[in-house]
């Protein structure tokens, strides 16, 4: 009797076991397909092939007080330098009031807003000012941004910083000194009117920016955990095509699927 109890015994603890292992098995199972469908929808196209590619993006100029001149910026769709048409700002709206910092418009993608992410822009410039990406963009008072110039300007930098140069910096306020310094690389250039592709990642509060020209730069600041990305431009005129935002968050820097909850739990930490 005690035998027969003791066997049914151990047969349900084993069903127990298998039950546990299947049900655990299964979660991983969704939890990973929830992560990689999620991962995989995370991707955001456009080649401004039409006017509908300016649906969620939002023009920003610098207010009044840090505008010098050229104000408003002129954003919109023409036929581009590298492929059909691209995006393009043809005014030469910059500021500040007294010229010492690089600002002056924004165009931000306001469909989603962005963790741990990889954008790619194609760019053709048509002036020798400042362009570049700004990044957890809640306002112009607070992103992060990396921005070149090849003119020797501004010619009494806030930052004692003059061009050619390549920098990643922090916005703390629309007010002096306006931003704060994580890199500069000095006496960087890029090719004037000729195609140059971008690359920004962003995996937690780390910050690497790349073009296709071998130059390089990176920061790491972790206040500003998400927010909207875009464009950023000083005094400069130039086209944007094919920029694609894709979404890395619970995704490994090679588009791998976090497999462990450690990792994912990370992710959402850090």
């Amino acid at each position: 009797m005690f035998s027969s109890w003791g066997n049914s015994f151990i047969k349900t603890m084993r069903t127990k076991r298998l039950l546990s292992r299947y049900i655990f098995v299964v979660s991983v199972f969704y939890y990973l397909f929830f992560v990689f469908s999620i991962s995989q929808a995370q991707k955001f196209v456009f080649d401004f092939e039409n006017d509908a590619d300016l649906k969620d993006w939002e023009i920003i100029d610098e207010s009044p007080k840090n505008i010098g001149k050229g104000a408003p910026s002129q954003w919109f769709i023409t036929n581009g330098p590298i492929k059909g048409k691209a995006l393009y700002q043809s005014s030469n709206i910059w500021g500040t009031k007294d010229d010492s910092c690089l600002m002056g418009t924004f165009i931000i993608y306001k469909g989603k807003q962005f963790v741990d992410f990889k954008m790619d822009v194609d760019v053709v410039s048509d002036d020798n000012d400042g362009m570049g990406i700004a990044w957890a963009f809640e306002g112009t008072q607070q992103h992060y941004r990396v921005i070149m110039i090849n003119d020797k300007w501004p010619e009494v930098p806030v930052d004692k910083i003059r061009g050619p140069f390549m920098k990643m910096q922090k916005r703390v306020s629309d007010d002096d000194p306006w931003y704060e310094l994580m890199e500069v690389k000095k006496g960087i250039t890029y090719k004037e009117k000729a195609p140059l592709h971008w690359q920004l990642s962003v995996k937690r509060g780390n910050f690497r920016f790349r073009r296709d020209d071998g130059k390089t730069i990176a920061g790491i600041d972790r206040e500003y955990r998400k927010g909207y990305v875009g464009i950023q431009l000083y005094a400069q005129k130039a086209y944007f095509d094919n920029i694609v935002i894709e979404s890395t968050w619970a995704v490994d820097p090679d588009k791998k699927v976090s497999t462990t909850w450690a990792q994912a739990k990370a992710d959402r930490n850090y």
